[in-house]
């Protein structure tokens, strides 16, 4: 009689962990497939001062995939013939989450004077790769190759919509704890980047409609949008690239920047590029 009552609790004791197990591989599942190698995510979306200042302001909560690079070949438009490309890229999800407005503020809160928009909010992405070694900064605007995009749908075994395909009405908006996300899924894509770079910068605009508006060093006013900029190094050569190389440095983050793509990349102070400080791998 003992024996059995013995026995009865650990099958009690057995079946509870098995339940157990059960819940947590079912939600560990869920996540991984929200997530689907979406990693690199930025830390905050909007501060308090922000949600004060402009009441329509909206941020994507933006992840991203690895930064990959590929050989490809590709059709030179100028002599009709299939040749052999370097293509760095970087695959997006964009999801739109609730943002919880202040209930009160006051005199010390600033706020934007806003024009109501003439119609729904549009996303309208713009990418900008910058490169900085010893010095000297050379920027590359994201590129519209089909061709490429193509091939790396098939890779990446989903479809991603360039900068231009993409551009639409913002997606509905997602609960944090909602099983389902209302996702929009872009590709970035660029040739031609110095094999010798060790440093470089992602300047992703578009992702919110935050802005600011401040005095420049010439007294006039200056419009600054909110960017999320994500930093990386590549410990290799121009000989031999390959896509493990890069590596992120720290998580992507928030800043204001100018709408000239030239204008913020000479703002490196805004952008904390040291690029004689080696990461720690």
């Amino acid at each position: 009689m003992r024996f059995s009552l013995r026995q009865s609790v650990l099958a009690t004791l057995f079946c509870g962990c098995l339940v157990l197990t059960s819940v947590c591989n079912q939600s560990f599942a869920q996540q991984q497939t929200l997530n689907r190698g979406f990693t690199i995510k930025a830390d905050i979306a909007a501060t308090g001062e922000e949600r004060a200042a402009q009441k329509s302001l909206w941020v994507l909560d933006a992840t991203f995939k690895p930064m990959r690079m590929v050989r490809m070949d590709l059709t030179d438009p100028k002599t009709g013939k299939k040749e052999k490309t370097l293509v760095w890229y970087i695959v997006y999800k964009c999801v739109l989450r609730p943002i919880e407005r202040p209930s009160d503020k006051d005199e010390f809160t600033p706020e934007n004077a806003e024009v109501p928009p003439p119609g729904p909010a549009l996303f309208v992405p713009e990418i900008t790769l910058i490169t900085n070694d010893n010095g000297q900064q050379k920027i590359y605007p994201n590129q519209i190759l089909p061709e490429a995009e193509a091939i790396i749908n098939k890779r990446e075994r989903r479809e991603f919509k360039n900068a231009v395909d993409i551009i639409g009405e913002l997606p509905t908006v997602t609960p944090a704890d909602s099983k389902e996300e209302h996702a929009i899924y872009g590709v970035c894509v660029w040739t031609g980047v110095d094999p010798s770079t060790d440093y470089f910068t992602l300047l992703f605009s578009g992702l919110s409609n935050g802005y600011k508006i401040v005095d420049g060093s010439d007294g006039k006013k200056l419009t600054l949008r909110k960017v999320l900029v994500q930093q990386y190094w590549r410990p290799g050569d121009e000989f031999g690239q390959q896509e493990q190389e890069f590596r992120p440095k720290g998580n992507p983050y928030w800043v204001y920047l100018p709408d000239d793509p030239q204008m913020a990349a000479k703002m490196k102070k805004e952008l904390k590029i040291d690029d004689s400080a080696k990461p720690t791998p």
